[in-house]
Protein backbone atom coordinates (compact mmCIF):
# COMPACT_ATOMS: atom_id res chain seq x y z
CA UNK A 1 0.00 0.00 0.00
CA UNK A 2 1.20 3.31 -0.76
CA UNK A 3 0.71 6.73 0.86
CA UNK A 4 1.49 10.14 -1.21
CA UNK A 5 1.84 12.64 1.93
CA UNK A 6 1.98 15.88 0.56
CA UNK A 7 4.30 18.29 2.73
CA UNK A 8 3.50 22.01 3.35
CA UNK A 9 7.67 22.48 4.25
CA UNK A 10 6.91 26.32 4.03
CA UNK A 11 4.95 26.66 6.89
CA UNK A 12 5.88 25.70 10.16
CA UNK A 13 2.39 25.10 12.20
CA UNK A 14 1.37 22.92 8.88
CA UNK A 15 4.46 21.02 8.07
CA UNK A 16 5.24 17.35 8.79
CA UNK A 17 7.84 16.03 11.07
CA UNK A 18 9.99 13.04 11.42
CA UNK A 19 7.76 11.63 14.54
CA UNK A 20 4.52 12.10 12.38
CA UNK A 21 6.04 9.95 9.63
CA UNK A 22 7.03 7.47 12.27
CA UNK A 23 3.89 7.16 13.81
CA UNK A 24 1.88 6.58 10.47
CA UNK A 25 4.43 4.11 9.33
CA UNK A 26 3.68 2.06 12.61
CA UNK A 27 0.21 1.31 11.85
CA UNK A 28 1.11 -0.52 8.98
CA UNK A 29 4.71 -2.62 8.43
CA UNK A 30 4.69 -2.68 4.57
CA UNK A 31 3.31 0.79 3.89
CA UNK A 32 4.99 2.39 1.62
CA UNK A 33 5.48 6.78 2.40
CA UNK A 34 6.47 9.15 0.24
CA UNK A 35 6.82 12.30 1.74
CA UNK A 36 6.98 14.89 -1.23
CA UNK A 37 7.00 18.77 -0.28
CA UNK A 38 4.45 20.92 -2.35
CA UNK A 39 6.31 22.53 -4.14
CA UNK A 40 7.49 19.57 -6.04
CA UNK A 41 4.72 19.71 -8.78
CA UNK A 42 6.41 16.87 -10.91
CA UNK A 43 7.18 14.23 -8.55
CA UNK A 44 3.79 14.85 -6.63
CA UNK A 45 2.01 13.80 -10.16
CA UNK A 46 5.04 11.55 -10.41
CA UNK A 47 3.97 9.38 -7.24
CA UNK A 48 0.57 9.93 -7.59
CA UNK A 49 -0.27 7.28 -10.43
CA UNK A 50 -0.02 4.18 -8.12
CA UNK A 51 -0.95 5.70 -4.53
CA UNK A 52 -3.80 4.53 -2.87
CA UNK A 53 -4.52 6.83 -0.12
CA UNK A 54 -3.14 10.71 -1.13
CA UNK A 55 -2.84 13.06 2.27
CA UNK A 56 -2.45 16.70 2.37
CA UNK A 57 -3.89 20.60 2.76
CA UNK A 58 -6.72 20.82 0.51
CA UNK A 59 -5.25 23.68 -1.30
CA UNK A 60 -2.28 21.03 -2.48
CA UNK A 61 -3.78 18.13 -3.72
CA UNK A 62 -3.87 17.43 -7.12
CA UNK A 63 -7.16 16.41 -9.29
CA UNK A 64 -7.12 12.73 -9.48
CA UNK A 65 -7.43 12.26 -13.49
CA UNK A 66 -4.15 10.52 -13.14
CA UNK A 67 -4.14 8.46 -9.96
CA UNK A 68 -5.71 5.07 -11.09
CA UNK A 69 -4.93 3.39 -8.11
CA UNK A 70 -6.65 5.87 -5.68
CA UNK A 71 -9.08 4.95 -3.03
CA UNK A 72 -8.67 7.17 0.14
CA UNK A 73 -8.02 10.80 0.35
CA UNK A 74 -7.48 12.29 3.41
CA UNK A 75 -7.60 16.27 3.95
CA UNK A 76 -5.27 17.79 6.66
CA UNK A 77 -7.63 20.52 7.17
CA UNK A 78 -11.89 20.38 8.10
CA UNK A 79 -12.83 22.04 4.95
CA UNK A 80 -12.88 19.77 1.45
CA UNK A 81 -14.20 21.91 -1.03
CA UNK A 82 -11.47 22.08 -2.87
CA UNK A 83 -10.84 18.81 -3.31
CA UNK A 84 -14.94 18.23 -3.87
CA UNK A 85 -14.59 18.41 -7.70
CA UNK A 86 -16.89 16.89 -9.61
CA UNK A 87 -14.56 14.11 -10.72
CA UNK A 88 -14.67 12.83 -6.54
CA UNK A 89 -17.74 13.26 -5.66
CA UNK A 90 -18.82 10.84 -8.83
CA UNK A 91 -15.86 8.50 -8.15
CA UNK A 92 -15.56 5.74 -5.51
CA UNK A 93 -12.73 7.70 -3.66
CA UNK A 94 -13.83 8.25 0.28
CA UNK A 95 -12.33 11.35 1.66
CA UNK A 96 -11.67 12.03 5.01
CA UNK A 97 -11.09 15.10 6.83
CA UNK A 98 -9.50 16.81 10.31
CA UNK A 99 -12.50 18.24 11.33
CA UNK A 100 -12.06 18.90 15.23
CA UNK A 101 -8.59 19.72 15.85
CA UNK A 102 -8.99 23.79 15.48
CA UNK A 103 -11.86 23.40 18.54
CA UNK A 104 -9.14 24.75 20.83
CA UNK A 105 -7.25 27.53 19.02
CA UNK A 106 -10.38 28.88 17.21
CA UNK A 107 -12.60 29.46 20.24
CA UNK A 108 -9.82 31.09 22.06
CA UNK A 109 -9.65 33.51 18.46
CA UNK A 110 -12.93 34.29 19.23
CA UNK A 111 -13.06 35.22 22.45
CA UNK A 112 -9.76 37.57 21.64
CA UNK A 113 -12.11 38.93 19.32
CA UNK A 114 -14.30 39.70 21.70
CA UNK A 115 -12.06 41.24 24.09
CA UNK A 116 -10.61 43.25 21.57
CA UNK A 117 -14.46 45.15 21.32
CA UNK A 118 -15.51 44.95 24.90
CA UNK A 119 -11.77 46.33 26.04
CA UNK A 120 -11.59 48.23 23.22
CA UNK A 121 -7.79 47.06 22.59
CA UNK A 122 -8.15 47.97 19.02
CA UNK A 123 -8.13 51.94 20.43
CA UNK A 124 -5.56 51.32 22.97
CA UNK A 125 -3.05 50.10 20.31
CA UNK A 126 -3.41 52.69 18.40
CA UNK A 127 -2.62 55.23 21.06
CA UNK A 128 0.14 53.37 22.28
CA UNK A 129 1.68 53.58 18.33
CA UNK A 130 0.97 57.03 18.98
CA UNK A 131 2.24 58.00 22.75
CA UNK A 132 -1.05 58.76 23.79
CA UNK A 133 -2.22 57.96 27.49
CA UNK A 134 -5.93 58.34 27.28
CA UNK A 135 -8.25 56.37 29.14
CA UNK A 136 -11.41 54.81 27.28
CA UNK A 137 -14.77 56.04 29.05
CA UNK A 138 -16.34 53.22 26.42
CA UNK A 139 -15.17 50.03 27.95
CA UNK A 140 -17.35 47.32 28.36
CA UNK A 141 -16.98 43.52 29.60
CA UNK A 142 -18.51 40.19 28.49
CA UNK A 143 -20.42 38.99 31.24
CA UNK A 144 -23.94 39.56 30.38
CA UNK A 145 -23.57 39.73 26.67
CA UNK A 146 -25.25 37.79 24.64
CA UNK A 147 -23.56 35.10 22.41
CA UNK A 148 -25.06 33.85 19.01
CA UNK A 149 -23.03 30.85 18.02
CA UNK A 150 -24.09 29.63 14.56
CA UNK A 151 -23.40 26.18 13.85
CA UNK A 152 -22.44 24.03 17.05
CA UNK A 153 -20.20 21.52 15.96
CA UNK A 154 -16.73 21.35 17.31
CA UNK A 155 -15.23 24.36 17.02
CA UNK A 156 -18.60 26.28 17.53
CA UNK A 157 -19.14 24.11 20.82
CA UNK A 158 -15.75 24.52 22.36
CA UNK A 159 -16.40 28.40 21.17
CA UNK A 160 -20.05 28.13 23.46
CA UNK A 161 -18.20 26.63 26.06
CA UNK A 162 -15.32 29.23 26.46
CA UNK A 163 -17.99 31.96 26.17
CA UNK A 164 -20.37 30.74 28.80
CA UNK A 165 -17.25 30.18 31.41
CA UNK A 166 -16.96 34.46 30.77
CA UNK A 167 -20.27 34.45 31.49
CA UNK A 168 -22.16 35.45 28.65
CA UNK A 169 -25.52 33.89 27.65
CA UNK A 170 -24.85 31.70 25.22
CA UNK A 171 -27.78 30.73 22.05
CA UNK A 172 -26.80 28.69 19.36
CA UNK A 173 -28.17 27.29 15.59
CA UNK A 174 -27.77 24.33 14.56
CA UNK A 175 -29.27 21.35 11.96
CA UNK A 176 -30.75 18.81 14.89
CA UNK A 177 -31.80 21.10 18.11
CA UNK A 178 -31.23 18.19 19.60
CA UNK A 179 -28.66 17.01 22.41
CA UNK A 180 -27.95 20.84 23.92
CA UNK A 181 -25.23 21.16 25.39
CA UNK A 182 -25.48 22.37 28.87
CA UNK A 183 -23.66 25.70 28.38
CA UNK A 184 -25.98 26.73 25.75
CA UNK A 185 -29.14 28.12 27.30
CA UNK A 186 -31.35 27.72 23.97
CA UNK A 187 -31.07 26.37 20.54
CA UNK A 188 -32.67 27.11 17.41
CA UNK A 189 -33.46 25.88 14.44
CA UNK A 190 -31.07 27.47 11.42
CA UNK A 191 -35.08 28.26 9.83
CA UNK A 192 -35.15 30.47 13.11
CA UNK A 193 -31.82 32.32 12.79
CA UNK A 194 -33.91 36.02 11.46
CA UNK A 195 -36.03 35.48 14.49
CA UNK A 196 -32.91 35.13 17.38
CA UNK A 197 -30.57 37.81 15.47
CA UNK A 198 -31.68 40.98 17.18
CA UNK A 199 -30.62 39.15 20.58
CA UNK A 200 -27.00 38.72 19.97
CA UNK A 201 -24.45 41.15 20.47
CA UNK A 202 -21.85 38.66 19.13
CA UNK A 203 -22.90 36.90 16.46
CA UNK A 204 -20.20 34.04 15.76
CA UNK A 205 -20.27 31.76 12.36
CA UNK A 206 -18.49 28.52 12.27
CA UNK A 207 -19.96 27.10 9.93
CA UNK A 208 -18.94 25.26 6.56
CA UNK A 209 -19.42 26.55 3.06
CA UNK A 210 -22.04 24.74 1.26
CA UNK A 211 -24.19 26.00 -1.32
CA UNK A 212 -26.90 26.35 1.30
CA UNK A 213 -24.56 28.70 3.65
CA UNK A 214 -22.81 30.45 0.80
CA UNK A 215 -23.99 34.27 1.43
CA UNK A 216 -26.25 33.34 4.14
CA UNK A 217 -25.44 36.56 5.99
CA UNK A 218 -26.45 39.79 3.69
CA UNK A 219 -28.14 43.35 4.27
CA UNK A 220 -31.25 41.40 5.22
CA UNK A 221 -29.39 39.76 8.52
CA UNK A 222 -27.24 42.51 9.22
CA UNK A 223 -30.54 44.78 9.32
CA UNK A 224 -31.82 42.24 12.02
CA UNK A 225 -29.09 42.84 14.27
CA UNK A 226 -28.47 45.30 17.11
CA UNK A 227 -26.83 48.13 16.06
CA UNK A 228 -24.09 47.86 18.47
CA UNK A 229 -23.89 43.89 17.27
CA UNK A 230 -20.16 42.38 16.26
CA UNK A 231 -19.96 39.98 13.50
CA UNK A 232 -17.37 37.44 13.67
CA UNK A 233 -16.48 35.06 11.10
CA UNK A 234 -14.09 31.80 11.99
CA UNK A 235 -16.04 29.53 9.46
CA UNK A 236 -15.57 30.53 5.34
CA UNK A 237 -15.00 33.95 3.72
CA UNK A 238 -18.35 33.39 1.58
CA UNK A 239 -20.27 32.71 4.13
CA UNK A 240 -20.97 36.64 4.31
CA UNK A 241 -21.90 39.05 1.14
CA UNK A 242 -18.79 40.45 1.75
CA UNK A 243 -20.19 43.81 -0.36
CA UNK A 244 -23.07 44.32 2.58
CA UNK A 245 -21.29 43.51 5.43
CA UNK A 246 -18.68 46.52 4.00
CA UNK A 247 -22.12 48.69 3.11
CA UNK A 248 -23.50 47.38 6.67
CA UNK A 249 -20.13 48.30 8.76
CA UNK A 250 -20.09 52.13 6.86
CA UNK A 251 -24.02 52.80 7.69
CA UNK A 252 -23.32 51.96 11.10
CA UNK A 253 -26.10 49.22 10.70
CA UNK A 254 -24.24 46.90 13.17
CA UNK A 255 -21.36 47.61 15.15
CA UNK A 256 -18.43 46.02 14.31
CA UNK A 257 -16.99 42.70 12.40
CA UNK A 258 -14.18 40.31 13.45
CA UNK A 259 -12.95 38.56 10.36
CA UNK A 260 -10.31 35.61 10.07
CA UNK A 261 -11.77 34.51 6.77
CA UNK A 262 -12.87 36.80 3.28
CA UNK A 263 -14.15 36.07 0.66
CA UNK A 264 -11.10 36.12 -1.73
CA UNK A 265 -8.06 34.96 0.29
CA UNK A 266 -5.51 37.24 0.64
CA UNK A 267 -7.90 39.93 0.60
CA UNK A 268 -7.47 42.45 -1.75
CA UNK A 269 -5.45 45.60 -1.14
CA UNK A 270 -8.06 47.48 -2.81
CA UNK A 271 -10.81 45.86 0.01
CA UNK A 272 -12.32 48.76 2.33
CA UNK A 273 -12.51 46.27 5.05
CA UNK A 274 -8.54 47.20 5.85
CA UNK A 275 -9.43 50.57 6.75
CA UNK A 276 -12.32 50.42 8.88
CA UNK A 277 -12.03 51.21 12.46
CA UNK A 278 -14.86 48.81 13.64
CA UNK A 279 -13.08 46.00 11.83
CA UNK A 280 -10.22 43.31 13.14
CA UNK A 281 -8.94 41.21 10.45
CA UNK A 282 -7.25 38.14 10.71
CA UNK A 283 -5.13 36.20 7.96
CA UNK A 284 -7.00 32.31 8.22
CA UNK A 285 -4.73 31.36 11.02
CA UNK A 286 -7.28 31.32 14.08
CA UNK A 287 -7.10 27.28 13.14
CA UNK A 288 -3.04 27.51 13.93
CA UNK A 289 -1.02 26.48 17.00
CA UNK A 290 2.09 24.38 17.54
CA UNK A 291 -0.03 21.24 17.68
CA UNK A 292 -1.83 21.53 14.74
CA UNK A 293 -0.10 19.10 12.96
CA UNK A 294 0.35 16.60 15.54
CA UNK A 295 -3.59 16.47 16.23
CA UNK A 296 -3.76 16.14 12.00
CA UNK A 297 -1.96 13.15 12.28
CA UNK A 298 -3.63 11.89 15.11
CA UNK A 299 -6.86 12.29 13.28
CA UNK A 300 -5.25 10.87 10.20
CA UNK A 301 -3.99 7.34 12.14
CA UNK A 302 -7.58 7.17 13.79
CA UNK A 303 -8.77 7.52 9.85
CA UNK A 304 -6.05 5.13 8.63
CA UNK A 305 -6.77 2.38 10.76
CA UNK A 306 -10.59 2.01 10.21
CA UNK A 307 -9.97 2.19 6.25
CA UNK A 308 -7.04 -0.67 7.23
CA UNK A 309 -9.78 -2.50 8.76
CA UNK A 310 -12.44 -1.96 6.43
CA UNK A 311 -14.56 0.08 8.38
CA UNK A 312 -16.21 3.46 8.00
CA UNK A 313 -13.76 6.68 8.98
CA UNK A 314 -14.32 8.18 12.17
CA UNK A 315 -13.85 11.50 9.99
CA UNK A 316 -15.54 10.58 7.01
CA UNK A 317 -16.56 13.46 4.51
CA UNK A 318 -20.41 13.07 3.30
CA UNK A 319 -19.85 14.17 -0.53
CA UNK A 320 -23.06 15.01 -0.82
CA UNK A 321 -23.42 17.47 2.34
CA UNK A 322 -19.74 18.53 1.38
CA UNK A 323 -18.38 18.11 5.15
Amino acid sequence: MKILLIDRTDIAPLGVKKEHINKIKSIKKDVQLVVVPFTDKKEIEKQLVDAEIIAGHQMNIPPITKAKNLKFTQSFSAGVEKILTPEIKNSNVIIGNVSGIHAVPIAEHVIGFMLIFTRRFYDSFKNQQKKIWKKDQNLTELRGKTVLVVGLGNIGTEVARLASLLGTKVIGVKQNINNKPDFVEKVYSISDLEKVLHLADFVVMCLPLTSETHHLFDMKKFKLMKKSGVIINVGRGKLINEKELIEALDKKIIGGAGLDVTEEEPLSHKSKLWGMENVVITPHHSGWSEKYMDRAIDLFCINLKAYLANKPLPNLVDKIRGY
